[in-house]
């Protein structure tokens, strides 16, 4: 049974041979039937004290890892030792790790346990209470509207925006499973609507779909400044973002000689595109940082989209709902 100790890593040794014992268990190097070495001989294999090596035994013991049997040794316990591999079983031997270490160093410092107790259940209380806010994810395969949805829509205290892009759906599926697990409300455009509630099928969360409109003041810039004789530049991060201010500026009529764009973080390159640019558009994010290459004298706007009225008083009344429920809505 190989064991190893670091005594310089300030974790107290009893609990560093206990959880390797676990994790022998787990990795199927310790199996059933196969006797531990005595306190003897395991304490003087890691040249630790046998108290230690005590401490270590009867913990194990009482979490009913091992079988200390009289006369003829201790065991791994055949009901409760048979672990696997799993995610799950890793990350439960560190959690219990952690409160070890945790409730030992609070020993150390003279806590009585019923006080570190009663302090545990005031920071679990605490911690309830916070998870208690409510969590909205916003699925969008633009990055750019993730970015200005989860910064710039204000929807009141207590609301957390999670911005997860629809690449994530296919790409990361169990990865974003387990995300939407804390979700309250799922919202998306009109344009991913249908493929997202499909995912989402078999979970509990509630699909809304939202419109997306370019800011009123943004089109009304654009079209103040332009004019069929004006070249038009967009710095931006995608493609996506790009072919829809595109249509954006076309469907409002506004008239221009050229429009290009470019998703470049390159000074020089940035610099280079701004020549010839009579108007600069940005993407949401973008804006400081092109402002520091352009001339004053060149208009910059920053592009942004924002829910129409109707689709925010839907997402203000989905709001209201879950906080009269108390948690995740239905689905419907």
């Amino acid at each position: 049974m190989k064991i190893e100790i670091d005594k310089k890593s300030g974790i107290p040794l009893y609990l560093q041979i206990k959880h390797q014992i676990k994790k022998l268990l787990e990795n199927g190097n310790l199996k059933e039937g196969e006797q531990l070495p005595t306190e003897r001989d395991l304490s003087e294999n890691l040249q630790v004290s046998r108290n230690t090596v005590s401490m270590a035994y009867k913990e194990l013991v009482l979490e009913n890892i091992i079988l200390s049997i009289p006369g003829r040794g201790t065991f791994p316990n055949p009901k409760t030792s048979k672990f696997t591999k799993s995610k799950t079983n890793n990350n439960l031997s560190k959690i219990e790790e952690i409160i070890d270490v945790t409730i030992n160093e609070a020993l150390e410092l003279n806590f009585e346990l019923g006080e570190f107790k009663k302090l545990v259940n005031k920071k679990i209380e605490e911690k309830e209470k916070l998870l208690k806010n409510i969590n909205i994810a916003f699925i969008e395969c633009n990055q750019e509207q993730l970015y200005f949805f989860s910064k710039g829509i204000e929807l009141g205290t207590g609301i957390s925006i999670i911005p997860i892009l629809i690449d994530e759906i296919y790409n990361e599926p169990d990865i974003f499973r387990e995300r939407i697990k804390s979700i309250d409300l799922v919202v998306t455009t009109f344009f991913h609507y249908d493929e997202v509630k499909k995912f989402l099928a078999d979970q509990k969360q509630r699909v809304l779909a939202i419109a997306l409109d370019p800011l009123m003041e943004t089109m009304v810039n654009i079209a103040h400044l332009s004019s069929k004789d004006k070249n038009i530049g967009l710095i931006c991060i995608t493609d996506k973002f790009a072919q829809r201010v595109f249509q954006s500026i076309k469907q409002a009529g506004i008239k221009f000689l050229s429009f290009k764009f470019t998703r470049s973080h390159n000074r020089d390159e940035v610099k280079k595109f701004l020549i010839n640019t009579d108007i600069v558009i940005t993407s949401p994010g973008r804006k400081k940082e092109v402002e520091k290459l352009i001339s004053s004298q060149i208009p910059l706007i920053e592009f942004v989209y924002v829910p129409d009225k109707g689709s925010m008083s839907m997402l203000k009344l989905a709001i209201l709902d879950i906080k009269r429920e108390g948690g995740i809505l239905e689905k419907i």
